[in-house]
């Protein structure tokens, strides 16, 4: 590649990655012209594939311990690409919590930016360029010390998604101030109707949760468990209640609109939440980045959260959907963002109704196979 030439950022879907690899690696000469044809592909068009932690999260993430060192191994030769990571320590590969603790600080350092700046501002940061060995470090196969680890993120990932993303309890649309006015229920009555909510999210995690899921009634069951621990240790009032575990994300009554909805103000709790984790040792107060960066000025939420709010109804909640979001927001970064049908899906659905999302994005496209890639840049 001319070293003068800007190079076109390529964010591949690991499926994509997963076939390159194994067909660089197969016995089969065929298959091996075809991967290295895709790899002279990238070279002569100037095409930086881009990785972050998420992609060696799902590549690492295998029950076969030599498949895993042999797709750790490719990309430790890989001579040239591009990664999501930090300047400062701790380096190495990262991910979602490295762009949006760039964004949120960005906005704070520059208070009058807008979106693109302050995307532009987190790309000059967080887009690093090497080889392979750079990327990962020069004894590669310590990364096989984490494929247990993935491994068990990628089973919990299963339950967190099918919890977090069901409808079958929703009170989303209830506005907040009538929630805050409710009575406070009788011992007998909230394990009565905690009952009932296990039974119904159970029910849900079984028809439309990950398939790979062989026991719906135990999530349930250890979901509604620890909410029944929380509630125990919490005030008797209704209103206390309510603003102590919201207080917990960082949400102060003075955050909440008169005519907020309770899905609102639980939005206004995620974000805060995830402000909170990825500035910590920042070094900046929490109320400071609060009072000066709105969700609105973080393209990493505005990506996640409008996928989450207007992508398409889903048979299947699966595990993988909490990766393939993270990925998804690499598309405010790169030139081509590679997704699945559903992430696709979910974009089109999004860009209709969410404005800034047209501001922060550039391509977004999907592909069969890797081989179908430059048929896109034609």
């Amino acid at each position: 590649m001319n070293g003068l030439q800007k190079p076109f950022f390529l964010a591949l879907d690991t499926s994509h990655l997963a076939l390159w690899i194994r067909d660089s690696l197969s016995h089969k000469s065929a298959e091996r012209k075809r991967a290295q044809a895709f790899a002279e592909w990238q070279s002569s068009r100037g095409v930086l594939p881009i990785f972050t932690l998420h992609h060696l999260e799902e590549l690492c993430a295998h029950e076969d311990a030599n498949l895993v060192r042999s797709r750790i191994r490719f990309l430790h030769s890989l001579p040239f690409i591009a990664w999501i990571g930090r300047q400062e320590p701790p380096n190495g590969p990262s991910g979602v919590t490295s762009m949006m603790r760039s964004e949120i600080l960005a906005a704070h350092a520059n208070p009058e930016a807008n979106l693109v700046r302050i995307r532009d501002t987190s790309a000059a940061s967080l887009i690093q360029v090497g080889s392979g060995a750079d990327f990962l470090g020069p004894e590669p196969d310590l990364w096989l010390s984490l494929r247990e680890i993935f491994l068990d993120r990628s089973r919990d990932a299963r339950a967190l998604v099918a919890v977090t993303r069901t409808n079958a309890i929703d009170i989303s649309s209830k506005p907040f101030s009538e929630l805050l006015n409710g009575r406070f229920r009788s011992e007998k009555e909230i394990k009565r109707q905690l009952e009932v909510i296990e039974g119904s999210l159970a029910l849900d995690i079984l028809r439309h949760g990950d398939k790979r899921i062989q026991e719906p009634r135990t999530v349930a069951t250890k979901f509604i468990r620890q909410v029944a621990e929380e509630i125990q240790s919490l005030p008797n009032s209704v209103e206390a209640l309510i603003w102590q575990s919201l207080a917990a994300q960082g949400v102060e009554p003075s955050d909440v609109r008169p005519d907020a909805t309770v899905g609102e103000v639980l939005e206004y709790g995620l974000f805060f939440q995830q402000m909170k984790i990825t500035t910590q040792d920042s070094g900046i107060p929490f109320r400071d980045l609060k009072r000066s960066v709105t969700m609105d000025r973080v393209p990493t939420w505005i990506i996640s959260s409008e996928l989450r709010r207007h992508g398409p109804p889903l048979k299947e909640r699966k595990g993988s959907d909490l990766n393939d979001t993270h990925l998804a927001c690499l598309a405010a970064y790169v030139d081509l963002a590679l997704v699945d049908k559903r992430t696709l899906e979910g974009f089109r659905r999004a860009q209709r109704k969410a404005p800034n999302l047209n501001l922060i994005c550039r391509d977004v496209s999907r592909a069969s196979s890797y081989q179908d890639i430059p048929m896109l840049l034609r």
